[in-house]
C-alpha cells in the first residue's frame, strides 16, 4: 500500500467517526472513478458512499453532485443525497447516500438491455429538468451558474487555452505531445459551421453518462452519479454524448445511435446538432487522450472524426 493510500485510509476513518459514530459498519472498497477512491459503509442501518479525491478540481466537482441533487433530483432523475462534503489533510471527501442496486457496468449485457427503456426515460428527464433558479450556460461551478453568456460562446471556447484548473495552459500539447495542431483547428472549423444550426437553447446536459455513473436495481434507474463535467445548453448534447459512446465497441448500447435517433430523431435539425456536437465532443477527447499520454484512445478517436469530417458520414448537405 502506498503513503497515498495509507492517508487516505486514515482519513476516511476520521471522517467514518466524525459523520457518524461508532455506530458505523466496517467500511469497503468499492469500484472508484478516474480520480476517486469510494468506499461503502453502513451507519445507524443506512448505506453511504465515501469519496476520497486529491485533485484539485474535486471540491467544486462535489459541490456540483450537492448542488444537482438539491436542485434537479426528481422521481424521474434519482440522484443520491449529500450528506457532507469537506476537506481533509488528504484532500476533498464526499459523503452520500447509496443508490440501490449495481452501477450498469457491474451489470450483464443482459441486465443492461432490461432497462434500457428506464435509461432512456432518466436521458430524457436530464434535460427537462428545471434549470429557472440558476443563469449562464456552459459548464457551471458550485453556484450552479453557468460560465458562459451562450451555449454558443461555450461550443466557441473548446480552443481557448486556460491559466488554471484541469487542462491550465493544454497549448504546450501541440509541442509536448501527439496532439496535431491542424487536425485540431480543421475539426474545430467544421464544428463551428455546424454550430450555426444549434438553438441557443439552455438545458441541463450530464456530459459523463458512462455505465459506471447510473445505477440500477434491475427494473429502474436508481441513481445518476458524478455531475462534476455537467452542462447548461442544447439538450441534443447528451444524446450526441452517447451516440459518440455507442461507436466504441462495448462502451454503451451497440445500437445505441439507431435508439436515440428512434426515441429524439424528430428533433429539429437533428443530425446537423448531434454531428456539432460529437466533434465537439470529439476535440474534448483529443485534448484529455494527448493530456494523459493515452496514444491508442487518441488515434481511435482521431480515425473516427475524420470519419465523421465528411458529409455523408453524418448525414448532411449543404
Amino acid at each position: 500500500m502506498t503513503d497515498t493510500n495509507q492517508s487516505q485510509d486514515a482519513a476516511l476513518r476520521v471522517l467514518l467517526r466524525e459523520h457518524f459514530g461508532a455506530d458505523v459498519g466496517e467500511p469497503h472498497p468499492l469500484a472508484g472513478g478516474f480520480f476517486s477512491r469510494a468506499f461503502g459503509a453502513t451507519a445507524t442501518g443506512r448505506e453511504y458512499v465515501i469519496r476520497l479525491n486529491t485533485a484539485v478540481h474535486a471540491r467544486e466537482s462535489f459541490a456540483k453532485d450537492d448542488y444537482a441533487w438539491r436542485h434537479f433530483a426528481s422521481p424521474a432523475l434519482p440522484i443520491p443525497r449529500i450528506v457532507a462534503t469537506g476537506e481533509t489533510a488528504s484532500g476533498s471527501y464526499a459523503i452520500s447516500e447509496r443508490a440501490a442496486g449495481n452501477t450498469l457496468d457491474a451489470c450483464s449485457v443482459e441486465e443492461r438491455r432490461a432497462v434500457l427503456p428506464a435509461l432512456l426515460d432518466t436521458v430524457e428527464a436530464v434535460g427537462l429538468s428545471d434549470v429557472r433558479p440558476s443563469r449562464g450556460y456552459g459548464d457551471w461551478g458550485s453556484d450552479g451558474n453557468g460560465r458562459f453568456a451562450s451555449w454558443h460562446d461555450f461550443l466557441a471556447s473548446m480552443t481557448a487555452n486556460h491559466p488554471d484548473g484541469y487542462y491550465k495552459d493544454w497549448h504546450r500539447l501541440y509541442h509536448e505531445s501527439f496532439l496535431e495542431r491542424d487536425l485540431y483547428e480543421v475539426v474545430y472549423l467544421r464544428m463551428l459551421q455546424l454550430a450555426a444550426h444549434c438553438p441557443n437553447y439552455r438545458a441541463l446536459v450530464h456530459n459523463d453518462l458512462h455505465f459506471e455513473n447510473i445505477v440500477s436495481d434491475g427494473q429502474r434507474i436508481t441513481g445518476v452519479l458524478d455531475w462534476a463535467n455537467a452542462l447548461y445548453g442544447d439538450l441534443l448534447y447528451d444524446i450526441a454524448w452517447l451516440t459518440w459512446q455507442a461507436a466504441h465497441p462495448g462502451w454503451w448500447y451497440d445500437d445505441g445511435a439507431q435508439l436515440l435517433q428512434a426515441r429524439f430523431g424528430a428533433t429539429p435539425q437533428y443530425a446537423e446538432r448531434i454531428a456539432c456536437y460529437q466533434l465537439h465532443i470529439g476535440l474534448d477527447h483529443l485534448r484529455y487522450y494527448a493530456w494523459n499520454n493515452k496514444r491508442a484512445d487518441y488515434d481511435f478517436c482521431r480515425a473516427w472524426l475524420l470519419r465523421l469530417l465528411t458529409a455523408d458520414a453524418v448525414g448532411i448537405t449543404e
